[in-house]
């Protein structure tokens, strides 16, 4: 199995949850962002909870820096759009994480060669969004358990 097979189905799974999660915080939270970099590191938290939480093998620091350099352009070789240049860099992390055997390089090359797929996974996602009860509850629960105060807080959320 090669690179490319490997993250085939992920590439626009990763995209499109982390889309909706952006979709959900920006509809119903969207007030408790002071920054567009603070909303993307919250739906990137989010969507690689399990790294940062579980098995913290992804630190909320690193998320912060890709949501400033995406928001920022730094490096752009893509899209203006800062939520793809920000998904684009955690889907790297996220393999990178996942598949140690192969170098963070030949991920980047992989998640570049995948582009189209990303972005359309976000465009269909921003069009179809109407909300789901899986997204809400994470969030929901996110902005408003009192267990997560500190998270919030590191996230850049007003109380």
């Amino acid at each position: 199995m090669g690179l490319r097979d490997l993250f085939k189905s992920n590439f626009a799974r990763i995209a499109e949850n982390t889309t909706k999660y952006y979709l959900e915080l920006k509809t119903n939270y969207g007030n408790k962002f002071s920054d567009e970099v603070s909303l993307l590191v919250t739906a990137g938290v989010l969507d690689a909870q399990n790294y940062i939480f579980v098995e913290h093998s992804i630190e909320i620091d690193t998320i912060i820096d890709m949501a400033r350099k995406a928001v920022s352009q730094e490096g752009n070789e893509f899209e203006q759009d800062p939520l793809f240049n920000f998904i684009f860099s955690l889907e790297v992390a996220s393999f990178t994480v996942d598949n140690p055997r192969f170098s963070s390089s030949d991920i980047e090359l992989a998640c570049f060669k995948k582009a189209n797929t990303i972005s359309n996974a976000i465009r269909k996602s921003k069009e179809k969004y109407g909300g789901e009860a899986r997204f809400a509850l994470v969030v929901g629960t996110l902005m408003e358990s009192p267990e997560f105060r500190q998270v919030r807080k590191q996230l850049g959320i007003k109380d």
